[in-house]
């Protein structure tokens, strides 16, 4: 059985907007969700956690070998490894589906700054992923235009340095076409689709603000209107 209580305690650190945006989920997927977020929170941190990129190619592999392990049936007694088999065996999604969330920050371990096209690069290969996943979860489909620009939006928010405002405002237009296409849907499909899109939702309103953030109240009020009017 998969400690996902455990899980949900260690993402409210790793991440607290994923973290308050999974709780959205409906029950039935609402761990699947969780245990997604923590893959992806865990994973995204290793860069700006090490200083020497060897060290973080190791870290990188670490997870590699871990869906590989899975492939077998072999969680290595860890939580998010119990997790992760429950996922795949109930929730109908593939391991070789989680590899880009891995493979995408091998550019980042690289010392020094990076241009607004290498971090689009990165957002591009996991932001989609990551959000086609989510869908994949919920069982809700999306188109795969909106799927594309939503997702890197969120990860380009998500890799912003300190000091990049001209990143920021780029993310935040792509945010801004990709909330336009999502508010342009029926609204039965924008139900089924919202729990996985709230974060996109939240990612516009803090690339819009950029620099300055708002408080953690502003954002839980702006989760609630957007889940209560079904909007980002």
């Amino acid at each position: 059985m998969s400690d996902f209580e455990t899980l949900r305690t260690e993402l409210r650190g790793l991440d607290g907007d994923l973290y308050l945006c999974h709780l959205f989920a409906p029950a039935h997927a609402r761990d699947a969700v969780l245990t997604l977020y923590h893959f992806y929170a865990d994973i995204a941190r290793i860069p700006s956690l090490v200083s020497d990129p060897m060290v973080g190619a190791i870290r990188l592999q670490w997870w590699r070998d871990l869906l590989s392990a899975l492939e077998d049936g072999e969680t290595r007694g860890t939580p998010i490894g119990d997790a992760l088999l429950e996922v795949v065996q109930h929730a109908g999604v593939s391991l070789p589906g989680f590899l880009p969330l891995i493979d995408g920050r091998d550019a980042a371990l690289e010392q020094g700054g990076r241009t607004l096209d290498e971090l689009e690069a990165e957002a591009k290969q996991v932001g989609p992923a990551w959000l086609g996943l989510a869908c994949q979860l919920l069982g809700a489909k999306a188109d795969g235009g909106l799927l594309q620009e939503a997702g890197t939006g969120f990860e380009l928010m998500r890799l912003v340095p300190p000091g990049g405002e001209a990143i920021a405002l780029r993310a935040h237009d792509i945010l801004s076409e990709a909330c336009k296409g999502f508010n342009q849907l029926p609204r039965a499909h924008r139900k089924t689709l919202l729990p996985a899109f709230l974060p996109i939702g939240l990612a516009r309103r803090q690339a819009k603000y950029f620099p300055h953030g708002k408080s953690l109240l502003r954002y839980q009020i702006s989760l609630m209107k957007m889940a209560f009017l079904g909007r980002l």
